[in-house]
């Protein structure tokens, strides 16, 4: 085989090897949508999901008003085998609409490896098709979320209203609540 033949046969087999891990992790992987607040104002979102997009998590960010949108893209990339685990993450009036989203799949029989409100103005109910729901509030501002009949998932009410800084609109962009949300999203990944 000429020289020149057996560096493009291994040119391309380099391709094929480093190409490959990338591909498997896109068929089937993890996909968070997040959910922002009214008037679109919760952009510590956008800076959660480049963190998210850092490990390897693929992301899309909606406005609260696009919940359907969200629900169908999350069916059509669930029942196309894009993606396996499903992440749905919401800042009030989003944390409202990330509630209805997973109630959406439900019915499509797509499940919800975990979801993740953040002051939500809605109390529930979380779709018994979520395997996990971690619900970050402030009392007197926010509220706890409760499970619908039929939820056998983990279900956690989570106050911090005691944490320095805290208020409705710091909880979607505190680094440390961007460190806590992100080690949920680890956990779940692959689910």
């Amino acid at each position: 085989m000429p020289l020149r033949h057996l560096s493009l046969c291994l040119a391309l087999l380099l391709c094929w090897f480093a190409n490959e891990p990338a591909a498997a992790a896109h068929r089937g992987g993890t996909h968070a949508y997040l959910v922002r607040g009214i008037f679109n104002v919760s952009v510590g979102l956008d800076t959660l999901a480049g963190k998210l997009a850092r490990m390897g998590v693929a992301t899309s960010v909606y406005g609260h008003g696009e919940a359907g949108a969200v629900a169908s893209d999350a069916i059509r990339d669930y029942k196309s085998g894009r993606v396996r685990s499903i992440i749905l993450i919401g800042h009030s009036l989003g944390g409202g609409a990330v509630l209805s989203i997973a109630e959406q799949l439900k019915y499509a029989g797509v499940p919800v490896a975990l979801l993740i409100s953040l002051e939500s103005v809605s109390s529930g109910p979380v779709a018994s098709n979520v395997r996990r729901a971690v619900n970050f509030y402030i009392s007197g501002s926010g509220m706890p979320v409760r499970p619908e009949p039929g939820f056998h998932g983990s279900l956690q009410n989570i106050n911090v209203v005691k944490i320095r800084g805290m208020d409705h609109m710091t909880i979607q962009s505190m680094p440390s609540m961007h460190s806590r949300m992100m080690g949920y999203v680890s956990g779940a990944r692959g689910g």
